[in-house]
């Protein structure tokens, strides 16, 4: 027993002590100490054609999943389905059982494009579900939009839009009753891409008639802007997932510069310093992240990279998953987008969407069946 329990040991400090290298190196043996970790969560049913952001419900263990099914025309003209999948809101029951929640009305379509395009969403103060309605990849005009899923006695039953006249809504992240969002572009120019961090307030998504955003032109942007990235890098999408820390910390992901800022807050939600805060050569394409609270640590997600990295509070990065151009069956990374905590697991979402990345990402297809992959952490 004695000599169990040493061998338990062992292997448990050899493990902590590989999470712990520096992931700027990238030889063989740390990669393959690592290339296991992910486990399959769910295998997902055909309507799921594309996924995105998740929201742990308040005060329960189930997750709401975005499914905004964006490879529809890629599947459609290659010839791997017949019909389209509308977009619609999906929840992840404790037992790893999935189904819709919410199902988008033809009134909650957006006008300009007859199709909603749901992204990263969170619940507010509220008990109300917010989504990014990211229309840039219907039309690249100013038809996106803040919506809101009206919830009661934990059921969804209406939804109305809070904010119009976004570009490229993305990431979205609740700290108080102030609500923030990345717009990954704000403009297009001859040097690179402008993108920032939105901030509303909770009283004013709460007016009689939507908040109407004013296009970001000639270095100026609408009032609500407080946070500017620039970035010249070939995906031309720049500010993308956001978090805080539990000191009150914004952190946003440019996802073309594979780097994350930090954005010291005073008590009125309002930006003192932004500054660089995480850039390593192991991360490449940084799209979602969240914060974990009990171990002190972020857990970011790698779109082009095909990887999830954990980063500490002095942000030093260690990959803990890396895989190759996979189809995501037994778990395996597939163009990941976004994690989300439930309990000891961290739940992934594999977005799966290699049309938008040509030549860019270690994703090259676009797969017919998609899954949830899964980390136990310890």
């Amino acid at each position: 027993m004695k000599h169990l329990i040493f061998l338990s040991l062992l292997g448990a400090f050899l493990l902590l002590a590989a999470c712990k290298r520096n992931s700027s190196n990238t030889s063989k043996d740390l990669k393959d100490t690592l290339a296991n970790r992910v486990k399959p969560l769910v295998t997902l049913p055909p309507e799921y054609i594309t996924c995105d952001g998740m929201a742990n419900v308040p005060n329960s263990n189930d997750v709401i999943m975005s499914v905004p099914n964006f490879s529809n025309d890629t599947l459609l003209k290659e010839g791997k389905i017949k019909k389209a999948s509308p977009a619609f809101m999906a929840i992840l029951t404790p037992d790893d059982k999935i189904r819709h929640w919410y199902d988008f009305k033809p009134g909650d379509l957006n006008p300009a494009t007859g199709k909603v395009g749901p992204m990263d969403c969170a619940f507010g103060p509220d008990g109300n579900l917010y989504i990014n309605d990211r229309q840039y990849f219907f039309n690249k005009k100013h038809n996106s939009r803040i919506i809101r899923i009206n919830v009661k006695n934990g059921q969804p039953v209406s939804m109305e839009v809070v904010v119009e006249k976004l570009l490229s809504c993305n990431g979205m992240y609740w700290k108080g009753n102030t609500l923030f969002v990345t717009e990954s572009v704000l403009q297009l120019t001859d040097t690179g891409t402008v993108s920032g961090v939105y901030a509303y307030r909770l009283q004013e998504l709460n007016g009689k008639k939507p908040v109407q955003m004013k296009a970001y032109a000639n270095n100026q942007g609408d009032p609500h802007l407080v946070v500017k990235f620039t970035s010249n890098k070939p995906m031309k999408s720049g500010a993308d997932g956001i978090v805080c820390d539990d000191q009150g910390n914004l952190y946003t992901t440019v996802i073309e510069e594979g780097a994350v800022y930090k954005t010291v807050l005073d008590s009125n939600n309002k930006p003192v310093k932004t500054t660089l805060f995480a850039k390593n050569k192991a991360m490449d394409g940084t799209d979602g992240i969240i914060f974990d609270a009990r171990r002190r640590c972020f857990y970011q997600v790698d779109f082009t990279g095909n990887a999830i990295h954990r980063i500490d509070m002095q942000g030093q990065v260690v990959t803990l998953q890396r895989n190759g151009d996979e189809d995501g069956k037994n778990g395996l990374l597939d163009q990941p987008a976004e994690v989300v905590l439930r309990g000891n697991e961290l739940i992934i979402v594999n977005m799966d969407m290699a049309w938008a990345t040509p030549g860019l990402s270690v994703n090259k297809t676009v797969n017919l069946q998609h899954y949830l992959s899964k980390i136990d952490l310890p």
